[in-house]
């Protein structure tokens, strides 16, 4: 996991004026970040401020805490006789109001004497409009045509994926999850989170495909009323929206299960190697090295003492003047077993 960024305000506002920039149909979508946008965001950060030497999962934990704290503040504000002053850029409040509002959200008591001066700026980045076209070109789009001959959508060439509206919501639904730190799972959890998208597709064509068209049976007899057919119509795709939309929550539900479940391995991983690293026989060896009263025979014998992972923590957990009775007491131990 990458360490900790200090993010001073210069590094925060220019992230944000970063994202601003980017901020259209080609880099961003309604539910996340597109991966082309994540790559062209950290390349235009590092190149403005290459002394920072973030990350790009720093820049985007980073990203997803302004949009916390962007959203909490928000939440603050819709509270009676709560105002927000401009010019300091702080919510405002008396004593009695913060008291009720801590008491009801203990995480609001950070925002109480914090200035905010991105919130304008987060405001018009989080719940604006998101500007169309950027980079994208003729043969990047897809033509999603309606009845009139309309192009209504400007999503990037999924052709190699079954076509349809809940196919480009998943693939948006699965670029918003790059603001968790997928970088902490590893090759193989990458790998089991394309497995997983793969499968999911192919079921969400399936159902599409499925929902599309209802067979007609042998004794039903063909409707072509104009008035019969638009109604049916309206009713399939409604139909076929409520499905779509279902399990669009439902893959979100799924993919950040199994990311919050990957990461938490990690993390374990991590410190478990951590751990190790920490108490490893040459640790042992040179903290016993500066043992004055501790003779060379029992230094030579202590090796295979420290060849247990257990002893090396024990004898490394002791201060220093207990680690020569310990010592002492486990090579007498070993010299009693060989005879």
């Amino acid at each position: 996991m990458a360490n900790r960024a200090r993010w001073v305000m210069k590094y925060e506002k220019g992230l944000v004026d970063i994202l601003l920039e980017n901020n259209n149909s080609h880099y961003r979508t309604p539910t996340g970040w597109r991966m082309e946008g994540w790559r062209k965001i950290v390349m235009d950060f590092n190149m403005r401020y290459s002394e920072a030497k973030f990350s790009k999962m720093q820049i985007q934990e980073h990203e997803t805490q302004l949009k916390k704290d962007y959203k909490f503040i928000k939440l603050i504000l819709q509270r009676d006789g709560v105002s927000w002053d401009q010019s300091a850029s702080m919510i405002r409040g008396t004593d009695e109001i913060w008291d009720e509002i801590i008491e009801d959200m203990p995480k609001a008591r950070k925002y109480q004497n914090k200035s905010f001066p991105l919130l304008d700026s987060l405001e018009q980045l989080f719940d604006g409009p998101i500007a169309e076209g950027g980079q994208n070109s003729p043969q990047n789009i897809v033509g999603n045509v309606d009845e009139g001959g309309n192009n209504m959508s400007t999503a990037p060439d999924m052709s190699v994926r079954p076509s349809g509206t809940i196919n480009a919501n998943f693939d948006e639904t699965w670029n918003s999850i790059s603001l968790l730190p997928q970088t902490a799972l590893g090759q193989q959890g990458i790998e089991n989170l394309d497995t997983l998208q793969n499968h999911t597709e192919e079921a969400l064509g399936l159902q599409q495909h499925g929902a599309d068209r209802r067979p007609q049976r042998a004794d039903e007899q063909p409707q072509s009323s104009s008035c019969v057919e638009p109604q049916r119509d309206r009713r399939r795709k409604r139909k076929v929206t409520d499905i779509q939309q279902r399990k669009v929550t439902d893959i979100q539900q799924i993919m950040e299960t199994y990311l919050n479940f990957r990461m938490k391995q990690a993390r374990v991983k991590e410190q478990k190697v951590k751990e190790a690293d920490q108490f490893t026989i040459s640790s042992c060896i040179k903290a016993m090295n500066t043992m004055s009263d501790v003779s060379d025979e029992i230094k030579i014998l202590a090796s295979d003492v420290f060849k247990d992972a257990e002893n090396r923590e024990i004898f490394l957990s002791y201060e220093p003047r207990l680690r020569t009775l310990w010592l002492k007491r486990e090579v007498g131990k070993q010299l009693t077993s060989a005879y």
